[in-house]
């Protein structure tokens, strides 16, 4: 499954269709702004930020949160860290010489697949 998940992206990525990864790279390296500014900043209209926001937050990878700014309710956007979503004895698991060598060569093993 995890190597059809990878082709999958890297396909999209090529055709460059991949709307919400683009926008998950984009709110990556400029965090918290509202969904308007993410829009302005990115070239995008208001309505294709916000869809791509939701199905991001929905797929748990961003979270939303109401601010008021000039007096105004807007919605700030900033991505969930990678810890978020392992255990604590996960990322103890993770701290092991040699972890990460074995996800490298699983890795590499899925896109030869």
């Amino acid at each position: 499954m995890f190597s059809k998940t990878i082709q999958a992206v890297r396909k999209r990525e090529a055709l460059a269709e991949d709307v919400d990864w683009d926008l998950y790279k984009w709110i990556e390296g400029h965090p918290g702004l509202s969904i308007y500014e993410l829009a302005k900043s990115i070239g995008w209209s208001h309505g294709k930020v916000y869809s791509s926001v939701k199905r991001l937050e929905e797929d748990g990878l961003v979270k939303v949160d109401k601010a008021i700014r000039n007096g105004r309710s807007v919605s700030i956007v900033t991505y969930r860290k990678w810890q978020e979503f392992f255990t604590e004895e996960e990322l103890e698991e993770m701290q092991q010489p040699g972890y990460f060598d074995e996800i490298e060569t699983i890795l590499k093993k899925a896109q030869q697949d």
